[in-house]
Formats: structure tokens, sequence, C-alpha cells
């Protein structure tokens, strides 16, 4: 039946099967590229926090070759595949681990989706499956499956915006809006167990690679700081690691100029938060340290 429902009903009536409509790919862009690159300074990786805010162009001018793996409401579970799918051969210097509070509590339904409609660590999203037991999340396996048997060869097409928010290269996305959007104040659950036990695997994996990490918590606009339940278990996660850096109120960023929502940075804000967190690492000798080796 699900594969029935795939195959011929339209998306309106397909509430637990989205197989890609309406489901941006430039995630397909960015396994593409990221097939060219070797040996990074940086990588960046997390939710859109981390692939709306680590422009690759900026870092350039400060001679570091960074590239941005990040992806939509990317849980820590997520991380992990993407970690262990990509670190061995692109052997960064350095890791950025974005973690925005709510992706501890996300049950990660939509990442799900993604990487199952586009094939992303296809062979480990099993386990993640069984994991994370959903029906829209079994369907989407179900169907990837099929799709996977159906059409093998199947080249999928690209599709860029062109318009605002621009892919620009190395996983970045670029919005250049200079309006802010208000949307739902909506507030997310408390934070997993689940999700806190593969941020703290993924860690250990970095760590057996000897692979040094900083964990940071990007800009956001002063309301969104209210919308988390669980923070002071989220700070009592942090503060057992001295590699945190916490720019979710940066006084340089103002909310209806450098933000399009309550939590995402525009270009402007991005040109100003990226010379400072450099800057930040350099300081730290945690870039420095890294290239001379």
């Amino acid at each position: 039946m699900v594969i029935l429902c795939g195959e011929y009903l339209p998306t309106s009536l397909r509430i637990n099967l989205n197989s890609r409509e309406g489901i941006d790919n430039n995630i397909l862009k960015k396994i593409e590229d990221l097939e060219d690159v070797n040996n990074l300074d940086v990588l960046f990786i997390g939710s859109s926090h981390a692939y709306r805010s680590f422009d690759p162009r900026i870092w350039d001018t400060y001679g570091y070759t960074t590239f941005n793996l990040g992806t939509s409401s990317q849980t820590h579970l997520h991380t992990g595949l993407l970690l262990k799918e990509y670190i061995p051969r692109i052997k960064p210097s350095l890791v950025v681990y974005e973690v925005y509070p709510d992706m501890f509590s996300n049950n990660g339904v939509e990442s799900n989706t993604v990487f199952l409609s586009f094939n992303i660590c296809y062979d480990q999203m099993k386990d993640v499956v069984l994991k994370n037991i959903n029906v829209k999340t079994i369907n989407e396996y179900i169907y990837a499956s099929y799709r996977r048997w159906k059409y093998p060869k199947e080249n999928i097409l690209i599709e860029l915006d062109t318009t605002l928010k621009i892919y620009r290269s190395r996983g970045f996305v670029e919005n250049k809006s200079s309006s802010f959007t208000e949307v739902n104040n909506y507030k997310r659950g408390k934070m997993l167990e689940s999700q806190i036990s593969a941020f703290r695997a993924n860690l250990l994996y970095l760590k057996s690679l000897s692979i040094p990490f900083v964990l940071l918590r990007a800009p956001v606009t002063f309301i969104e700081q209210g919308r988390f339940p669980d923070k002071e278990k989220y700070d009592q996660l942090m503060s057992e690691y001295d590699n945190y850096v916490d720019y979710s109120q940066l006084y340089e960023l103002k909310d209806s100029i450098h933000f399009y929502d309550y939590h995402h940075m525009n270009q402007k804000g991005v040109e100003i938060f990226n010379p400072i967190f450099i800057k930040k690492l350099q300081d730290s000798d945690m870039l420095e340290a890294q290239l001379e080796d």
C-alpha cells in the first residue's frame, strides 16, 4: 500500500509520505561538492544554523579551507551518520559542531525523510529507522527501498534556489533577505536521551580519531531564548565541555537587521559573525595549531 501510494497518489493525499515533494534537495549539491574535498582545515556540521551561519568564502579570505555539512533539522543521530561517512576521507583539522538546543528534543522525522528521499547514508539509515519507530519514517524507508530497487540508476535533478536563498558553494546557503519574518513562536519538548547519547557518541568518535572540535551555539534573536523549556539541562550538558562557545546573544547583531527570522541570520549577520568567531579560534590557537601540523 505504501508503494502504491507513493507511485500514484498526489502529495495532498500522502500526509505520512513526502518522498521528496516539497523538500529542498540542496543536500545533493552539498554531497556532490564534498566529493572533491580532501584535507580540510575546518568542517562545519549541524542543523540549518550551521549551513546558514558559516560562509566558506569569508574563511577563504583568512586562508582557511572549509566545508559546511549542515543539513535541515540535523539531529545528533544524523550528525553521527555524516561524520562516520565522510570524516575518514576528508580528514578535517578541526570540526565546528553546531549545537542548537532544539536538536536535542527533535525526534528526527524531518531528517529521516531528507536522508531517505535522497539516499544519504542509506545503508546506515536502517538502524536509525529501527531506533526511531515512527509511521512516517517507516513509510519513507519502505518507499525509498522500493525506489532504489525500481530505479537503480536514477538521476535526481538538483534544484538550486536563485531568489533570496541561494546555494553558493561548499555547503553554504546564503540568505539575502533584509526583512524580518515572524514565525510561530512554538516550543519544543524536553531533551531526548537518545539524542543526548548520540551527541556524546559523536564526540567520542571524533576523539577516537584525534580530531579536535569546538561546540558552538549560533546567534539567534533575543525572543528565541524563551522557546526552549529544557534550558537548565542543556546548559548543564554544555558545561561539561571546555570547548563550548555560546554566541546565541551576540551584541553586535540586531534582531530586525541581521536576522531573517527568530533564529537564522541573513547575510549581513553572517558577515559580522564569521570574523568574530574566526578571531576567537585564532586567539585560542585552535586554528593556527592545527594548520602548523
